[in-house]
């Protein structure tokens, strides 16, 4: 299994996740074109797509999926009925609802072969705990490190009732659901401003240990996600 980020950040979000023979989309904030190239321009593999939001750099492309008849996931949209469970080829699919200032927001439970993933992003906080499903990959926001926030900024509040800072990532996600089980954490939408990305990469290093592959999403990167022997 391999992770593919094709954007991370205000400027666009979206990452893919590739099987062998199926292809998850994880939020489309980006052009179509620039999603199309990172899928080598193949989308024949693409099983389905999630949407964490409606706010564009993470839902820019929705339209233009639905168009071509690939299934979106969108629970956040009320206007229609969405369950909360949902199958696309090999992934099962949980959704749960996280704060993000007033927002509707989900984050996303994925299952696939050997992983128990976890897609969270533009969240305050975790309402809920992880501990027992012993996930194997966490993919979840590193918004900001407090004292970086520019408190004078007009998007101060939004940051923080919307963004999940460093501190509360490792206090109340990676402390509080990592097991023995957990082989990869991809830290996502650091902010260029109120974010050292080696900082954020070593202090979450430093709680999760070394058998644990720590990275920060960037346009470009590619990790593999190891399958744990269950």
């Amino acid at each position: 299994m391999i992770l593919r980020c094709l954007g991370s950040g205000s400027s666009g979000n979206c990452y893919l996740l590739l099987a062998e023979t199926e292809t998850l989309v994880l939020d489309c904030g980006l052009p179509i074109r620039e999603i199309k190239k990172g899928l080598d321009w193949d989308i024949s593999k693409v099983v389905g797509v999630l949407c964490t939001h409606a706010h564009l750099d993470h839902a820019k492309s929705v339209k233009d999926f639905e168009n071509m008849g690939i299934p979106v996931f969108k629970p956040y949209d009320e206007t229609i009925a969405c369950p909360l469970k949902i199958r696309y080829g090999s992934f099962g699919v949980q959704a749960f609802k996280v704060p993000h200032d007033g927002v509707p927001c989900y984050g996303f439970y994925i299952t696939v072969g050997g992983h128990r993933i976890l897609y969270a992003t533009d969240f305050e906080y975790l309402p809920c705990s992880f501990k027992n499903i012993r996930l194997t990959d966490m993919i979840v926001e590193c918004n900001h490190q407090k004292e970086l926030v520019d408190k004078g900024q007009a998007k101060y509040a939004h940051q923080i009732k919307g963004h999940c800072s460093l501190d509360t990532l490792i206090e109340k996600v990676i402390k509080e659901n990592t097991t023995s089980y957990l082989r990869t954490v991809i830290l996502c939408h650091l902010s260029q401003d109120s974010a050292d990305p080696e900082e954020c990469l070593a202090e979450v290093q430093n709680v999760v240990g070394e058998g644990v592959n720590v990275v920060v999403a960037r346009k470009g990167l590619e990790v593999e996600l190891s399958k744990y022997p269950f």
